[in-house]
């Protein structure tokens, strides 16, 4: 891997271009004066002097106390923890942040929508990306008798851990969720690992080990419907609905399907 190829890597987890170079460099000579740095990275003498606390404070390197100063680096490998807790810090500031945000938002007074028929049928393509796990977000939190869903073991699973907050207020506030994994054929540690992603004490889990439409119903008045078999939401289009007459279609698929599948074995760890 060339030197150009590493400064795009460390780029890559948000050092600068100067930084990436002087990093690069302490690590190549092991301990270096400020001069050595400057003229084997080509970056100049007074950058060094910017760029080498920017790379204490990540804990990237550190200055060895004396005349004149020795600087080296970090092993890479504690180089990588401390960057990746660095911006974990930095993302749970800018979730908590979003979140207050939000919050503020969904409490002010807003006009209200133009009522329409309550039998009026509603419907909407939700494209590829973020649209999907937004809505589902809304109507597992809308939720309050029963969610009714069928999907592959990967997309449950997936979906669950980004809305494992959401899900187990459902659950709190006394939904009932039922599952059905399509196409699925279990050996005991996939049921185990189901087990832990999906709190099988308080969701009723079942698996058919044929290929299923994949859906999901919420309180029997809307639904969202895979437009295709892809494996992650991110990268597959639904259908919402609240068409009163498709909805009871898929009560009825459910239920049928619900019958025909097999109850999830409870394992116990060793």
């Amino acid at each position: 891997m060339s030197d150009l190829d590493k400064t795009d890597l460390l780029m890559g987890l948000g050092l600068s271009p100067n930084q990436a170079k002087v990093y690069l460099t302490i690590l190549k000579l092991g301990n270096a004066t400020f001069l050595q740095i400057a003229k084997s990275s080509s970056v100049r003498r007074e950058d060094v002097y910017k760029v080498l606390p920017a790379l204490e404070k990540m804990g990237l390197a550190e200055k060895l106390l004396g005349k004149p100063a020795i600087i080296r680096a970090t092993p890479v490998a504690g180089a990588l923890t401390s960057l990746i807790l660095d911006e974990k810090v930095k993302s749970d500031e800018r979730i908590a942040s979003m979140k207050a945000k939000f919050q503020v938002i969904a409490n002010a007074k807003w006009e209200q929508p133009m009522a329409v028929g309550e039998k009026e049928s509603l419907y909407a393509l939700l494209p590829e990306g973020k649209a999907v796990i937004s809505k589902l977000t809304s109507l597992i939190d809308n939720s309050k008798i029963n969610v009714s869903w069928i999907n592959s073991l990967t997309e449950i699973s997936h979906i669950t851990s980004l809305l494992f907050a959401e899900i187990n207020r459902a659950i709190h506030n006394r939904v009932e969720i039922k599952v059905i994994i399509e196409d699925f054929k279990p050996d005991e540690s996939q049921q185990k690992q189901l087990q832990h992603t999906l709190n099988s004490e308080s969701i009723n889990i079942r698996f058919h080990r044929q290929p299923l439409k994949r859906f999901i119903v919420f309180d029997g008045s809307e639904a969202m419907i895979s437009t295709n078999r892809k494996s992650v939401s991110e990268n597959a289009s639904a259908l919402w609905t609240t068409d009163a007459n498709l909805i009871g279609v898929l009560d009825g698929y459910f239920e049928t399907a619900w019958s025909e599948s097999e109850e999830l074995k409870q394992t116990t760890s060793n």
